[in-house]
């Protein structure tokens, strides 16, 4: 087992933060905190991507709709599904999200366990 204990929160737009909390080749799993009118501007990966809203309420955009998502919501994105996520809340919002595989170009910000046991 590989346990990660602390990790610094990494800026990856204006206003839109991440946190990579656990990661081998397959899956990472990586919070995100976005604060009141940050957006993740459109874009797609390779990677499946599911997650929960934790705190707080996202809009979420694809190239088929819109749709709010609250606290206790969960998501999945197809690879290559376009996505945007705003803050539309007054609160910091707050997002696990997770992806299989790994997201390579998110590798190098990824931070080896603290402990194994």
């Amino acid at each position: 087992m590989r346990v990660w204990v602390t990790g610094d929160w990494e800026e990856l737009f204006q206003g839109v933060f991440r946190k990579i909390v656990a990661h081998n080749a397959q899956v990472m799993l990586m919070l995100v905190k976005i604060m009141p009118g940050a957006v993740v501007p459109m874009h797609s990966h390779l990677n499946l991507q599911a997650g929960v809203v934790l705190r707080g309420s996202l809009l979420f955009k694809t190239g088929t709709g819109e749709r709010v998502l609250v606290a206790g919501n969960s998501y999945l994105l197809d690879p290559w599904e376009n996505h945007e996520v705003k803050n539309i809340g007054e609160e910091e919002a707050l997002a696990l999200d997770v992806f299989h595989p790994a997201r390579e170009d998110y590798a190098k910000s990824a931070r080896p366990p603290d402990y194994e046991v």
